[in-house]
């Protein structure tokens, strides 16, 4: 169960907040979040048992637990929560996916979990903000159903980092140009593509801002897996 009256108390007292959906192992996104600025709180998302275990082990002797929220379950575009199968992939805990994994992933899948699934609306519908300065998704082919899932709260981020895979390694992935068009529409330009010479620049990490967000920078680039 969420405690969002602990989330809404430390958000009380000015903090600028942060989403990290899919935090990986170790949470590098966040934590490189909250050694930079004191002044940001982070709701961290995580699915995969492995990951989020580290995650909170993590947070626990290295940084400040008092500006980070973790939240064990997917993010994805459902109407009420539910349990969905969940693709663990050996080897990269972070190529781990809502979507089927296919292609050269598909021999790689070594366990698939039954993982609580929520709504980003469902968080935020319960939480007391202004707006969200930063919504970061590295979720292997779901960024976009991330998106969606926030409704009309999406309209009060400032920024976001999500990524698309050119590669079709997962069933039913969002395309770079399914996610720039549902941006678009919601408000979001892309100001940056990073092509992830790793991947074989077929993973691309994109950067939104919103149009009519005052707010002058998003703060660190992000890290993708």
């Amino acid at each position: 169960m969420i405690d969002y009256d602990l989330i809404n108390e430390k958000l009380k007292s000015g903090l600028t907040l942060r989403f990290d959906v899919g935090l990986s192992f170790n949470m590098p996104n966040a934590t490189q979040w909250l050694r930079n600025d004191p002044n940001v709180y982070v709701i961290g998302i995580e699915p995969h048992p492995g990951n989020f275990k580290s995650c909170c082990s993590h947070l626990e002797t290295h940084h400040a637990g008092d500006r980070c929220y973790l939240i064990e379950a997917a993010i994805s575009d459902v109407d009420k929560s539910r349990e969905q199968d969940f693709y663990g992939l050996s080897g990269d805990s972070g190529t781990s996916s809502l979507c089927r994994p296919i292609g050269r992933f598909e021999n790689l899948v070594d366990r698939v979990y039954s993982v609580e699934t929520i709504s980003l609306a469902s968080i935020l519908d319960n939480i007391i903000y202004e707006t969200i300065d930063v919504l970061k998704t590295d979720t292997q082919g779901n960024d976009l159903r991330v998106m969606k899932s926030a409704g009309e709260h999406l309209k009060n981020v400032d920024f976001i980092y999500a990524e698309y895979d050119e590669s079709d390694d997962y069933e039913n992935a969002n395309t770079g140009e399914e996610l720039d068009a549902y941006l678009e529409e919601m408000g979001f330009e892309c100001y940056d593509r990073i092509y992830v010479p790793e991947r074989n620049n077929k993973l691309v990490d994109c950067e939104y801002r919103n149009v009519n967000s005052k707010a002058e920078n998003a703060g660190p680039r992000w890290n993708s897996n």
